[in-house]
């Protein structure tokens, strides 16, 4: 599958140029752009694309706040950033970002950003190959809880901390929900939801229960979790891949 990319810089004009330049690669499809940067998320949670390559220096949410967000709410998103100020480098790296153009941006330099993004998607793809973590470790004050992955059904936010559902109980944790995805990655748990984190394996049954929402059951247990309808299709890409 071609590479999904979110183009956003602040200028509409380097924002059109980017995105054409992008779009000449082979596998690698710019799903959306935005000269806004408070659209950014919105276009992430949306699209669901590979990477973001963005201006660092936009008015309202900068890069560098982009990039926390990102991290914290979409984990596997690569960032890359295009910018005038060569000045911002070493903040940029620090974030673990895929790569930090400087402008004027060039063919030549693209494709070396490109190499990156495809090594980048590379190892990204054998962490999600279903051989992922076998425990997951559940901070609880000053403890630990382990727990068998397989053996979880899903994960519930609940307002500041997190229930575990298990086969043995629930358990409750203070990390949030962004950092459990994050350490299971490459597991079999799917994010269908702002507050739920379900375990494909798990999963019993998937019916809809109201406009814009699915009610998602589980094999030998009474607790249900919701999934958003947008969420629906690529559940349903996943489950089949």
């Amino acid at each position: 599958m071609p590479l999904k990319i979110v183009v956003a810089d602040d200028e509409l004009p380097i924002c059109n140029l980017i995105s054409n330049m992008i779009d000449e690669f082979d596998d690698c499809e710019v799903v959306a752009q935005t000269s806004d940067s408070a659209k950014i998320l919105e276009l992430v949670d949306q699209y669901r694309p590979d990477v973001v390559f963005t201006d660092i220096n936009m008015p309202g949410m900068d890069g560098l706040t982009l990039a926390h967000r990102l991290q914290r709410e979409h984990p596997g998103v690569g960032i890359v950033y295009i910018s005038g100020h060569a000045n911002f480098a070493s903040d940029a790296y620090n974030l673990d970002v895929i790569d930090f153009i400087v402008k004027p941006l060039s063919r030549g330099r693209l494709e070396k950003t490109m190499e990156k993004i495809l090594r980048f998607k590379h190892m990204t793809a054998n962490l999600n190959n279903g051989f992922g973590p076998t425990k997951l470790a559940l901070k609880n004050g000053h403890g630990l809880t382990i727990v068998d992955t397989s053996r979880i059904f899903f994960i519930e936010k609940c307002g500041t901390k997190c229930i575990v559902h298990t086969h043995a109980g629930t358990y409750e944790t203070t990390e949030t929900l962004a950092a459990l995805e994050k350490k299971l990655n490459g597991s079999k748990f799917f994010r269908c939801h702002k507050s739920f984190l379900i375990n494909i394996d798990n999963v019993e049954k998937v019916a809809p229960y109201a406009d814009r929402a699915y009610e998602v059951t589980f094999q030998d247990y009474a607790r249900s979790a919701s999934m958003r309808r947008d969420k629906f299709e690529e559940f349903a890409l996943r489950i089949n891949s």
